[in-house]
């Protein structure tokens, strides 16, 4: 398939609304019949699957103008294919980079990182090196990513696979990894992923920062000298054959069947106990929750901590009582004050009853002519003061 054919099909294809999937493989497709394209790959909502697989003569500006189209448009693109032409072994690495350039790459990876609907990947570059794999890896990272299949081949090595290794931890899709042609690819990469991916791990930490989706990564075979020993290759081959949810609790089975004696580690809350037991019971019987009671650093985790609604109940309870504490202080000073005003009117009625007394013998000296003889002196003076009081 050339220009001439391109034309041909290019009215049939601008105005094609149902076309699911497209492949170009093995193609004279370039620049100039890229851009017969574009109006079918913006227009085209139901476009799935496009293929652009050994074609000699697609460069930087073919996979430019494409991808753009389709970034134009309301496609929901799932399948992605590239690579050069002329790539099927690693001698193929050396020499010529290839049409498409580490410019194309990055222009690939940018598409790539802005569709979410992606689920299949292949590519295939001789300019795909550790810089373009680390550009996917944030794809990988992010939590929005779908793709469930990975194929890639290129000029990259160990770093490239220690940065797909780390985007595996939030990983949530990638179940397969195929590597094809690669240079420089030791044990060591191979170590990077079986790490986040092993079931055996020293940490609880690390359990909560493993993978659990991925399933097998394919190295493709060498002729010996081997870079990636067989050993690599099996256990790459091998990671699991259990879905997500079974994968991390065989994983938190091993840790916590090791570590059952103390379990403070987890963190975990009251709330989470009868998981927790039910949990150790499936795994492990009657023996394992025996050593799991049993465990002296176990009983604060297992009765001691509170649930939600007892930390909500304690909460209110402490504000009641901050509260009675504000009102008992209150009902202190207000019994204090009235102490003081009972004092204040006991002084009132004495010095009001002494005055009446002494009103009563002003009133007995007026009535007696005479001052008895036994009155004393201090007596006669007090009525003195007191009738002159009267009649002032």
């Amino acid at each position: 398939v050339g220009y001439e054919q391109i034309v041909c099909l290019q009215e049939f294809l601008s105005t094609n609304k149902t076309l699911r999937g497209i492949n170009f493989t093995d193609t004279k497709l370039d620049r100039s019949s890229s851009m017969l394209l574009t109006d079918f790959l913006s227009g085209n909502s139901s476009l799935r699957v496009l293929d652009l697989s050994s074609n000699a003569r697609v460069n930087d500006d073919s996979i430019g103008n494409i991808l753009t189209a389709i970034s134009s448009g309301d496609s929901q693109l799932s399948t992605l294919n590239i690579s050069d032409a002329h790539f099927d072994g690693v001698e193929d690495l050396i020499g010529d980079n290839g049409s498409i350039t580490t410019a194309g790459v990055q222009r690939i990876t940018t598409f790539i990182s802005q569709t979410p609907s992606l689920v299949t990947i292949c590519l295939k570059m001789r300019s795909l090196n550790d810089e373009g794999i680390r550009a996917l890896s944030d794809v990988i990272r992010g939590s929005d990513c779908k793709i469930g299949r990975l194929e890639i081949s290129g000029t990259f090595g160990d770093d490239g696979l220690q940065s797909i290794a780390a985007a595996l931890k939030s990983n949530q899709s990638l179940r397969t990894i195929d590597i094809g042609n690669s240079v420089n690819l030791t044990d060591a990469g191979g170590h990077a992923i079986l790490r986040v991916t092993s079931v055996n791990l020293n940490t609880w930490e690390q359990i909560m920062a493993s993978n659990n989706t991925l399933r097998s990564v394919y190295l493709k075979s060498r002729p010996p000298p081997l870079l990636v020993s067989q050993d690599i290759h099996n256990a790459l081959r091998n990671i699991t054959n259990l879905d997500p949810i079974p994968t991390l609790q065989q994983k938190a089975w091993q840790y916590v069947d090791s570590n059952i004696e103390d379990l403070s580690y987890t963190k975990l809350e009251a709330q989470h106990m009868p998981r927790l037991l039910s949990f150790v019971m499936e795994r492990g019987g009657i023996n394992s929750i025996f050593r799991l009671i049993s465990g002296r650093n176990n009983i604060p985790v297992l009765f001691s901590h509170p649930t939600p609604e007892r930390q909500y109940m304690e909460s209110i309870m402490n504000k009641i009582e901050l509260e009675n504490a504000t009102l008992r202080a209150m009902l202190e000073s207000e019994r204090k004050f009235n102490d003081i005003l009972h004092k204040e009117n006991n002084s009132l009625r004495s010095l009001y009853e002494g005055d009446i007394a002494d009103d009563e013998t002003v009133a007995t000296t007026i009535a007696t002519p005479l001052l008895p003889e036994e009155v004393t002196e201090k007596r006669r003076r007090h009525c003195c003061r007191r009738l002159w009081e009267c009649f002032r």
